[in-house]
């Protein structure tokens, strides 16, 4: 599957102006730490695999980021409804199941952004991170403001507004929320766990 382009769209989608980041602007930022965000990102990804019915969107900042983690992302990705995989295209992305590559540009916000959301029945989080320094794509970003949540009401909006972005028709499903909370709980204390694990 080739990247999903610019070009393969109307302009009007403004996927060159879109960002995560902007909706938690005037949130307090509390991680910094590259190694706790890394787990907090493997710890959604997981959680989305196990959830049925889970979308995810992960935004890599650039693709060889994503072919680091392909072991995971092929563990993964048969077991999501669907998911979106951003990045600059330093190379071709591999294909897998389930996963639609989105190619984005060196000046677009989403270059800097580092995002894992999962969105589903039983399941939602979000890791919503932004390079400090805006590195230019061949560079490694090495400082970020970032925000973790669980919450329905703040990772809604963002997921509907990338879907309407990218022209697709954004998840429609009942939500369970006695499974969600169940699946909240249980990721806060996995989360302590490997945190603890790294310190």
């Amino acid at each position: 599957m080739q990247p999903l382009a610019l070009s393969d769209r109307p302009r009007s989608d403004a996927l060159d102006r879109f960002s995560f980041a902007s909706f938690v602007e005037e949130q307090r930022k509390t991680l910094h730490s590259r190694s706790m965000m890394l787990a907090l990102s493997f710890l959604i990804e997981d959680y989305a695999a196990q959830s049925p019915g889970t979308h995810l969107i992960a935004a890599f900042q650039r693709f060889s980021n994503y072919r680091r983690q392909i072991r995971r992302y092929r563990n993964i990705a048969p077991r999501l409804a669907q998911a979106f995989v951003l990045g600059f295209p330093d190379e071709t992305p591999p294909e897998l199941p389930n996963v639609t590559p989105v190619a984005l540009e060196a000046e677009w916000p989403l270059v800097h952004e580092w995002i894992v959301i999962a969105w589903g029945p039983t399941c939602a989080a979000a890791l919503v991170a932004y390079d400090e320094e805006q590195c230019a794509p061949h560079r490694v970003s090495r400082r970020f403001q970032a925000v973790w949540t669980t919450s329905v009401v703040q990772i809604e909006p963002m997921v509907t507004a990338f879907y309407r972005t990218v022209g697709q028709p954004a998840p429609v499903f009942t939500r369970d929320l006695p499974a969600m909370q169940r699946t909240t709980v249980a990721m806060q204390k996995d989360l302590t766990a490997r945190l603890r694990a790294i310190r």
